[in-house]
C-alpha cells in the first residue's frame, strides 16, 4: 500500500503521484499567561485559569517523492501537485498513519529538491493545523427511558481535553451533569455551555414518557 495523504478528495500518490517518504507530527506549544509581581522573585501562571490548558496551532510536515520517465513530465507532476497542494486552506488532512483521526489545516510552505537525474524529486512540505488531532466519526452512547424512570450511565470521553457534546432525545428530558440539572427538549440539542470532561462522565437522564436518547461527541486528541 502507498503511502499518501488526502485533502479534499484526492490522494496524493493516486491523483498526483507523489508518495509519503517521511513525515514529523509535532505537539502543540501550551498557550502561557504569566504575570509577574514587580519587586518579587515570583511569577503567576493562570494558563489553566478557566479549568484547562490551551494550545497553539501545530506544524504537520511531510516529504513526498515523485518520480518521471523524463525530466518534462517530471515538471509536469511537480506542478500539478504544487496546484493541489498549495490551495490547501482550512481542509480535512487525512493521515493513514493516523487511522479513525484527520487533521484541520493549511498549506504553508514547500520546499522541491531535484534528483541530479531530474527524474525524481523531494517536496517538503508544511501544514499549519488545529491542535488536536479530530475523530472522522462520532462517538455515540444510547439509551431507553421509561416513563417516569431516572437512569445513571456513565459516557466516557476519550478526548485530550474537555468537549462540547449533543443530545438526541425521542422526547423532552431532564438530564443531570456534574450535579446540575438542566431541561432539553424533544428532538436534537447541541450543548455548548456544558462539558463532558476527559475520561468518565455521571450523566443521569429521567423522562415523563417513553423514549430514546442518544449522546453523542466527536473526540479530539494530541
Amino acid at each position: 500500500m502507498i503511502d499518501q495523504l488526502i485533502i479534499g478528495g484526492k490522494a496524493s500518490f493516486d491523483d498526483f503521484g507523489a508518495s509519503v517518504s517521511e513525515r514529523k507530527i509535532s505537539y502543540p506549544k501550551k498557550k502561557s499567561i504569566k504575570k509577574t509581581v514587580p519587586f518579587a522573585n515570583v511569577t503567576y501562571d493562570f494558563s489553566k485559569i478557566n479549568g484547562e490548558l490551551y494550545w497553539e496551532e501545530r506544524t504537520l510536515e511531510y516529504i513526498f517523492e515523485i518520480m518521471a520517465d523524463t525530466p518534462e513530465m517530471l515538471e509536469q507532476k511537480k506542478q500539478a501537485f504544487s496546484n493541489w497542494v498549495m490551495n490547501v486552506m482550512n481542509e480535512k488532512i487525512y493521515d493513514p498513519f493516523i487511522p479513525d483521526y484527520h487533521y484541520l489545516g493549511t498549506y504553508e510552505d514547500i520546499d522541491p529538491d531535484d534528483d541530479e537525474s531530474l527524474l525524481k524529486t523531494t517536496l517538503t512540505v508544511k501544514f499549519t493545523v488545529y491542535p488536536y488531532a479530530i475523530a472522522n466519526e462520532p462517538k455515540k452512547y444510547d439509551f431507553t427511558i421509561t416513563a417516569g424512570e431516572e437512569i445513571t450511565a456513565v459516557v466516557v470521553n476519550g478526548s485530550s481535553h474537555r468537549i462540547p457534546f449533543t443530545v438526541n432525545a425521542s422526547a423532552a428530558i431532564t438530564a443531570k451533569l456534574d450535579n446540575v440539572s438542566y431541561s432539553l427538549p424533544a428532538g436534537e440539542t447541541k450543548v455548548n455551555t456544558v462539558f463532558l470532561k476527559e475520561g468518565a462522565n455521571t450523566v443521569t437522564l429521567k423522562s415523563n414518557a417513553d423514549c430514546t436518547v442518544t449522546v453523542s461527541f466527536i473526540e479530539e486528541v494530541f
